[in-house]
């Protein structure tokens, strides 16, 4: 919203500047977002008068002219046909920029100095098309006065950037009454009205019918008859222009000076193209149209509330006339609405047409219900007063319901308690009191007030407090630190997100963000059964499309689209994860289940050194596996599962003792031909909530062993079926206590090795904490070992 300065002085006196002024606003809590000065550019332009005109020597077209400013005479030479001598011109001396960007300089004209230039409305900026001539001033004009002075544009508009709750300060005088209660002084100057009323009575002459009193809870009208149409007188017109409005003609405009007066917006119709003399306030009938003023056809259905009169829609309540009933150059008789409709209907229609304006701004914050009948007076005198109109004898009122105050009761040691302050009854009243607010009652801790009809914002205890910190200001409130019987810092769970991230980025994994909202199709590919969890989506109401349709209950289909999204523009080589929630439906009425994930994926991230068939998988899993290292969970396994959208063979579930943490393996080759994936990607998915549960980041130390290890070498044949976890199991219990490390450093399958065979080596290290081993011991483990796989798993040493 754009503010006067000047204007706003008009009605109540105030002692601040302009910087002053939108300082103390924003303090108060309504933000000014800057202050523009209106002359700004016009600043160093000055009224001249030429008092002599000469024949330019060398050129028919140009003329010199000598220009008393009132300071000097300056030689100016132009080709204007319109300069006399005698004029008063507005001059821009040398150095001075004009709006269009021109800076005047000292020069020669055709051997003739020039020092300045007489300027046309079009070089000020004062209009559009080009000038044919100087722009010539009134006589009043004074030789030496600037320009912004002559124009009146000296003048600051504070632009305010108004929350909803400050709906009433979009009228000048709302903005006075709030300056009023800040200082705690002065007087509202309200606009005049003193209407002559003439000739029949208002019932007479039209009849008003509200058919929908919740959309339109009062609705009233005056008739203004013989009105002239013509411009607005300059002043009025000069202050629209500030608040950024156009001047259109007297009526039109006096309407919007009202609006911006009182935040009251009203609508003038041509009486005489109201038929059957009767207006109606009806809800619209389906596919019912009309044309607004903007020349456009709308098609309306019930739920848009209009006027209307018996034969059709006259205009969209609250929201924009129709262009059957405009004010034109032909009108002479008004019919002046001045109305409350239902904050809720117009933001609606509003919404629902693509039409916003100043009118709906208004009413879909709400406006007073109040002074609906005293906005209308003041235009109708100011269109008797500038558009020579005849006011007719009395108001149209329609009002069944009248507004009855909200009475609230305030605990003055709860305002005390929730601002951190010491105030007394008297002093909190005295604040409300500055505000308009009536005070019913009045005991030693608690006051009964009674809410103004204009402060349609405030409902509850809490909203008066507010009111009582922003009169004894935000500024002046003392700073204080909220008490905590607790240490501040992050929670366990919060360091081992922290700690999670820092891991998998450091073993190269880059982190996603993706949207919680998702589509089922996502799942449809993953060939997610009909009963699983997993489709026991949190469906939302009112989707912006099917693809965004359900809460997610799983990360793993995000994961997917980021690698295939990145594969699709031939990126070779990626790992990524995600640390997020998923939900799950518990049933009607019941909340979702939140669940914290961490999921990932890689594509072509390890050269398959192995031949293994599955080069990203082994990746992942040395990924996790020192990841879960570094938590503390050393009781880690990977045993074969079954999962939909996993390659058969190549899928394990993570296992913490009898845990199931989560799951890991290669993507189905038909789920990676569908989304254009790199083959080979593989994917994993773990329960965060049960990997806290089974961290333990405490640090055992031990001395440094005194007697050397043995290490030993182990390469077997087993068949491709046998897991190489269940022989690193049987591997650690033969072993026993000796045995502190065993790793498999070799996968094999080709070559010398039989069909349906694979080669596994494995490293062990044997070492005593009192001793030596000798080779004896080391050799009965290694033979104990051998003899327990060849037992279990038809193992063969391989040669």
């Amino acid at each position: 919203m754009r503010v006067s300065y000047n204007w706003l002085k008009t009605y109540i006196d105030f002692p601040y500047s302009p910087e002053e002024l939108a300082e103390r606003l924003t303090m108060a809590g309504m933000e000014v977002d800057g202050l523009e000065y209106l002359g700004e550019e016009l600043k160093e332009i000055i009224v001249g008068e030429i008092i002599r005109i000469k024949e330019h020597p060398n050129a028919d077209k140009l003329v010199i002219c000598e220009v008393n400013t009132g300071e000097e005479v300056l030689q100016i030479i132009t080709g204007a046909p319109n300069v006399v001598e005698g004029a008063k011109v507005p001059v821009a001396p040398v150095g001075v920029t004009l709006p269009n960007g021109m800076k005047i300089k000292a020069a020669k004209l055709r051997g003739e100095p020039s020092y300045g230039m007489i300027c046309s409305t079009d070089e000020l900026g004062l209009s559009e098309e080009r000038a044919p001539g100087i722009m010539i001033l009134e006589e009043e004009a004074e030789v030496g006065m600037r320009m912004v002075d002559y124009l009146d544009l000296d003048d600051y508009v504070l632009k305010l950037d108004l929350t909803p709750n400050y709906a009433r300060c979009l009228g000048l005088l709302g903005l006075a009454r709030e300056l009023k209660a800040m200082q705690g002084q002065g007087k509202i100057k309200y606009p005049a009205i003193d209407l002559e009323e003439t000739g029949e009575e208002i019932n007479d002459l039209i009849a008003v019918e509200v058919w929908d009193e919740d959309l339109c809870p009062r609705y009233t009208g005056r008739i203004i008859k013989n009105v002239k149409i013509e411009p607005s007188p300059e002043w009025l017109q000069k202050r629209l222009a500030a608040a950024g409005i156009r001047p259109i003609n007297n009526i039109v405009d006096i309407t919007n000076y009202v609006m911006l007066e009182y935040n009251q917006p009203l609508h003038a119709f041509d009486y005489d193209q109201i038929a059957g003399r009767k207006i109606i306030v009806r809800r619209a009938e389906n596919n019912e149209a009309i044309i607004t003023l903007d020349d456009k056809e709308r098609k309306l259905d019930d739920e848009v509330l209009v006027i209307a009169d018996p034969d059709k829609p006259i205009g969209l309540a609250g929201v924009m006339g129709g262009a059957n009933s405009e004010i034109t150059e032909e009108t002479t008789n008004i019919f002046l609405e001045s109305a409350y409709f239902n904050p809720v209907n117009i933001r609606k229609t509003a919404k629902k047409l693509a039409l916003p304006s100043e009118a709906s701004h208004r009413f879909e914050r709400g406006i007073d219900i109040e002074k609906v009948v005293e906005a209308g007076n003041r235009a109708a005198y100011l269109m008797q007063k500038y558009a020579g109109g005849e006011v007719v004898r009395g108001t149209i009122d329609v009002y069944p319901q009248p507004f009855e105050p909200l009475e609230i009761e305030l605990e003055i040691s709860l305002v005390n308690k929730i601002l951190g302050l010491d105030l007394t009854v008297t002093e909190v009243r005295e604040m409300l009191e500055r505000l308009e607010f009536t005070v019913v009652k009045q005991d030693e801790d608690l006051l009964l007030v009674k809410v103004p009809s204009y402060r349609n914002d405030v409902e509850r205890e809490a909203d008066l407090i507010e009111e009582v910190a922003r009169i004894y200001g935000y500024n002046n409130i003392p700073v204080t630190r909220p008490e905590s019987k607790q240490q501040g810092g992050k929670t366990f769970k919060q360091k081992l997100e922290d700690l999670t991230r820092d891991l998998l980025i450091g073993s190269g994994l880059d982190e996603v963000i993706n949207f919680s909202l998702t589509g089922e199709t996502s799942f449809d590919r993953l060939n997610i059964p009909e009963d699983s969890e997993l489709r026991q989506w949190v469906r939302i109401k009112n989707p912006l499309s099917e693809a965004y349709a359900v809460l997610r209950t799983s990360l793993v289909p995000g994961i997917l689209e980021v690698l295939a999204n990145n594969a699709k523009r031939q990126i070779e080589k990626m790992a990524v994860f995600e640390l997020g929630k998923i939900f799950i439906n518990q049933g009607e009425g019941e909340p979702a289940r939140e669940v914290m994930k961490l999921a990932g994926g890689s594509i072509g991230y390890l050269r398959d050194i192995w031949n293994s068939g599955a080069p990203d998988f082994f990746y992942l899993k040395g990924v996790l596996e020192s990841y879960f290292n570094r938590l503390g969970i050393n009781n880690i396994e990977f045993k074969p599962v079954k999962v939909p959208y996993l390659h058969p063979g190549r899928a394990a579930g993570i296992f913490a003792g009898e845990k199931e943490l989560g799951i890991i393996g290669e993507v189905l080759p038909g789920l990676i031909e569908k989304l254009d994936l790199k083959q080979r990607t593989a994917v994993f998915e773990l329960d965060f909530e049960l990997i806290q549960q089974e961290v333990k980041l405490e640090k055992n130390y031990q001395p440094l062993p005194k007697y050397p290890a043995v290490e030993r070498d182990l390469a077997i044949l087993v068949d491709k079926d046998v897991n190489a976890g269940d022989l690193l199991v049987s591997i650690k219990e033969r072993g026993g206590e000796l045995l502190k490390e065993v790793n498999i450093f070799d996968l094999y399958k080709g070559d010398q090795i039989p069909e349906n065979k694979k080669s596994l080596a494995f490293t062990l290290l044997f070492q005593a904490e009192d001793r030596t081993l000798r080779d004896e011991e080391v050799n009965q483990l290694f033979g104990n070992i051998l003899r327990e796989l060849e037992k279990k798993y038809g193992a063969k040493i391989r040669g």
